[in-house]
């Protein structure tokens, strides 16, 4: 199999891996000072990739080199919508922020449904997360049960579901060493679960911090 089809095949061809996992003790304690990722599959997220637009590389790839890439279609560089994917496959992740809004949101839709909003709450600083009514696959989660712990503009945080650890997200593997140069950091997720939802949810949290961040500047 070519390493390319990697993700489209595991997520998509076999409906997406069950999530058991999260259920049957993933989780950890809330306060626990230690990742529980030992064995996990990991991978790297390269935000300047992404923001930069089209043909700058993947901005996903794992970090064994034993998965597929996704890499930015369309989009970028402040142009709406972000269309992520594989070139031969098209995109998977649709990352739309529309032009008129009441309350400024990022729109997400997964394999071509709508899946969420993303909408900055200012009261706690974390992003709100409300869903767009479209009936998902059971192993993709609803917005209801994500919960985010940690510091997100750090890129040192933990998604759970339903109170169970779910991602971790962090800077390296490695204590002490520095942060890489062009930004990138690690996401990992338990080996049962499908990825393609989570690492979505990495990607659209990235462009939602970038947005706030254009909003100051203007």
């Amino acid at each position: 199999m070519d390493s390319s089809d990697f993700l489209f095949l595991s997520l998509v061809c076999t409906g997406l891996v069950l999530l058991a996992s999260i259920f049957l003790g993933t989780g950890s304690g809330r306060n626990a000072g230690k990742r529980p990722t030992a064995g996990w599959k990991k991978f790297t997220i390269r935000p300047g990739t992404l923001l930069d637009g089209v043909g700058r590389g993947p901005v996903v790839s794992r970090t064994d080199s034993s998965g597929g890439e996704l890499e930015v279609l369309s989009g970028g560089n402040g142009s709406f919508p972000i269309k992520i994917g594989h070139r031969r496959h098209g995109p998977l992740v649709v990352i739309d922020k529309p032009r008129i809004s009441l309350k400024p949101a990022l729109r997400m839709s997964l394999l071509g449904t709508p899946w969420l909003q993303i909408q900055h709450d200012r009261k706690n600083g974390f992003p709100r997360l409300v869903g767009a009514g479209k009936r998902m696959p059971e192993e993709v989660p609803e917005a209801g049960t994500i919960e985010f712990v940690g510091e997100i503009a750090s890129r040192e945080y933990e998604i759970r579901l339903r109170d169970k650890l779910a991602a971790a997200v962090f800077l390296d593997d490695e204590p002490g060493n520095d942060p890489a140069e062009d930004g990138s950091y690690r996401v990992a997720l338990p080996e049962n679960i499908a990825e393609l939802p989570l690492l979505a949810l990495v990607i659209g949290l990235e462009v939602e911090l970038a947005s706030r961040r254009d909003a100051v500047k203007a």
